[in-house]
């Protein structure tokens, strides 16, 4: 019997008890003022119904008031019972004219309410249970101002596994290597999260039924220890609110995680590693097509929910719309999903989030058809072009304008998305054309051209180069082609290209074929490149991604396809999903074994996310990826578009709705009111923050050091 982890009702009751705030009420960063009737709105907790504080004016028996101090000025808490942290109490102290110190009264509040609140009359400082660090308090008396540090941090272990009192001596204790277990199966040694993901499942092999174990997270002011069971093959997830109070406490800082086991009465030192949190809350959704089930899902990346994008009706009826062009439709008009359902494959996403685009698969040999649209919105489908034509790749323009259909001739069209009708441009004519995609900044456009002539089909090639045009949406719409790299012949297939949220680079596919699985027990090779959208510059390869530190066994290497880049950087890094049949952990092994039996006839192709810096030069700036939570395991995904999710009004347009980013609203601007979670607002002036939208590098804070204006939003370019 394997056990993921024993108790997980448990865990999570613990958990939900451990780190839950004792009072209060949330606010933007997940913290909570002690008392939200009385609190400042500006990181204070008003004692007395007041958010101001008391009044003091100065003592005239000494004279006025000359400077203000906080003692202590620094202080530490620490938590063992985030159900019941305890409290500090600091003090305002004035020095007057006549060199007389004394306590005083004093408005205070805090820089990081997510941390801790602090009374707004009191200077009593309450933690939140939820997340570590450093608060800085500030007291404001007699026209002074004055700080003091409290470092607040994180001392707990829990125990779902119920390891005996002299067991968990004995595992904290371990000093001798363990000679079964040495290496965790997943995630990476190296991996860079982001914040907001659900947590990843730690896996592992080597040990014994009835072993018990502890992982220990450490980190600046962040110490967790959890005990408990695991039989082989062996796995442990953090509960999602230990995982989050993890990632909102070390973002930016360094993790390590150590496993320790305790077998047949010895305790052992088994595996270690080193994570990186960005400070990177990813936002939006990335939309991914289950091959086994021929249709679009989407995975909240917040919650990890998947669920299907749209309704793509029966297939035994044309449907609403009908398609252009449908006069003589075949019998039945569809191919079937197996469901009843129209089959739905490629397809891809427009960056504001408005629009999908997806091929509608005829029912002939092939699973070509015409393309249709649909309203991220409403989950419409508005159109579908001319029923007649065998599409098999498609692009959206950033703002789901114009979508460009790749045909099974290796030819490409124009189509304009809102009467699905083509229009003529600089495409029309030519051929051997393969995988198009528009720049997020929709003044670029990349294809493979000379996608081996005489040979296959979008699909399937051997050899193309990677060309970018200009683009405009007026005709011709494509100008200006320059090859960016030239393939050195057959075996040298340069596929599926995506642009960088700056649209300065083209990452992309290259291997002996295109395809990751064709023919009879075949398979692509390839890995993943990033090179500069520039006639003749030299790609990168992205090792860390293609193969984390050479861990990967022969027949999970080199497999590795269709990157997409999440089109906002955040916390330095840029975002790609990629589609890979690789091992995962030991929840998906491959037998190791020739074609059939290898990794990408035994496995299914699966989601995998890497960050990448956003500084590229002319080293590997990738770092090992992790497995995309939400999927389903058990269902072949591939094709993950990311995409911005539809945008959130303010108040006058339906809203408020809160928001973690201004890119989420359709104002562009996300900002705190009074104390409360942030929303979308109207243009509130002052410099734009990361994440709300911009004109020019001079908009954004920081428009000096690692933040620029990329695609009309704010973003880091520098990993934090």
């Amino acid at each position: 019997m394997t056990r993921s982890l024993p108790f997980v009702a448990l865990v999570l009751a613990l958990a939900s008890a451990a780190l839950a705030p004792a009072c209060g009420s949330s606010n933007q960063n997940g913290g909570f003022t002690p008392d939200a009737s009385s609190s400042g709105g500006d990181g204070s907790a008003g004692d007395d119904g007041s958010s101001d504080g008391p009044s003091f004016g100065g003592d005239s028996s000494h004279g006025a008031v000359v400077a203000l101090s906080v003692t202590p000025k620094t202080s530490t808490i620490t938590v063992t019972n985030p159900a019941s942290p305890p409290t500090t109490t600091l003090t305002a102290v004035a020095t007057y004219a006549d060199g007389t110190n004394a306590n005083v009264p004093a408005s205070w509040t805090v820089d990081r309410f997510d941390i801790a609140g602090v009374g707004a009359a009191s200077g009593k400082v309450t933690p939140t249970g939820t997340t570590f660090g450093i608060v800085t308090a500030t007291a404001s008396a007699a026209g002074k101002t004055a700080t003091g540090a409290v470092t607040v941090d994180l001392k707990t272990a829990i125990n779902p596994g119920n390891v005996p009192p002299a067991g968990q001596t004995s595992l904290n204790g371990a000093t001798a290597s363990d000679p079964g277990v040495t290496t965790f199966a997943y995630p990476y040694d190296g991996t860079v999260f982001p914040e907001g993901l659900l947590p990843p499942e730690q896996q592992w092999n080597g040990g014994a039924a009835g072993d018990q174990y502890s992982l220990h997270y450490t980190g600046p002011h962040f110490d967790l220890t959890v005990y408990f069971e695991a039989d082989p093959p062996s796995r442990m997830t953090l509960p999602v609110t230990m995982w989050n109070s993890l990632t909102s406490s070390l973002a930016s800082l360094p993790i390590t995680v150590e496993l320790h086991r305790l077998s047949g009465g010895t305790a052992y030192k088994s595996a270690s590693q080193a994570w990186h949190v960005a400070n990177a809350n990813l936002r939006g959704d990335i939309y991914y097509w289950a091959i086994n089930q021929g249709q679009i899902y989407k995975i909240d990346l917040a919650s990890g929910m998947r669920s299907p994008v749209f309704d793509s009706g029966p297939s035994t009826s044309l449907g609403t719309p009908t398609p252009l062009n449908s006069g003589s439709p075949n019998s039945p008009p569809w191919e079937d999903n197996g469901a009843g359902k129209r089959c739905v494959a490629c397809h891809s996403v427009s960056k504001d989030g408005s629009t999908l685009v997806s091929v509608f698969s005829r029912y002939s040999p092939g699973s070509t058809g015409p393309v249709g649209f649909v309203s991220l919105a409403t989950g419409a489908i508005a159109d579908i072009s001319d029923y007649t034509t065998d599409g098999i790749y498609d692009a959206l323009s950033p703002d789901g304008a114009f979508s460009v259909v790749n045909y099974s001739d290796k030819s490409m069209g124009l189509v304009v998305s809102s009467t699905a009708m083509p229009a003529a441009s600089a495409l029309d004519g030519q051929t051997n054309l393969c995988d198009p995609v528009f720049s997020p900044d929709g003044t670029l456009f990349a294809l493979a051209a000379n996608c081996d002539p005489g040979f296959g089909y979008p699909v399937e090639f051997r050899t193309s180069n990677l060309v970018v045009y200009s683009f405009s949406k007026t005709a011709p719409y494509f100008t200006n082609p320059q090859t960016v790299v030239t393939s050195s012949g057959q075996g040298d297939a340069i596929a599926f290209p995506s642009f960088s949220p700056d649209s300065k680079f083209v990452f992309f596919q290259r291997g002996d074929y295109s395809r990751a699985k064709y023919g009879t027990n075949q398979h692509g090779n390839d890995d993943l490149y990033v090179v500069p959208a520039q006639a003749g510059a030299a790609p990168v390869a992205l090792a860390s991604a293609n193969n984390p530190g050479n861990v990967l066994p022969a027949d999970s290497q080199h497999l590795n396809y269709a990157p997409t880049v999440n089109p906002i950087a955040s916390g330095g890094y840029v975002w790609v999903v990629f589609t890979s049949p690789r091992d995962y952990g030991n929840e998906m092994v491959s037998p190791e074994g020739a074609p059939p039996n290898d990794a990408t006839y035994q496995n299914h192709k699966q989601l995998w996310v890497a960050a990448v810096d956003a500084n590229i030069g002319t080293v590997d700036p990738s770092h090992p990826p992790f497995w995309l939570p939400g999927q389903d395991s058990t269902t072949a995904n591939m094709f993950g578009y990311w995409a911005l999710s539809p945008c959130k009004p303010t108040m006058g347009d339906g809203g408020p709705q809160t928001c973690a980013a201004g890119f989420e609203c359709c104002s562009g601007f996300c900002r705190d009111t009074d104390g409360g979670p942030p929303v979308c607002v109207d243009n509130p002036g002052g410099c734009h923050q990361v994440g709300e939208k911009c004109t020019t590098t001079a908009d954004c804070c920081n428009s000096s050091g690692t933040v620029q204006c990329i695609g009309g939003v704010c973003q880091e370019t520098m990993p934090q």
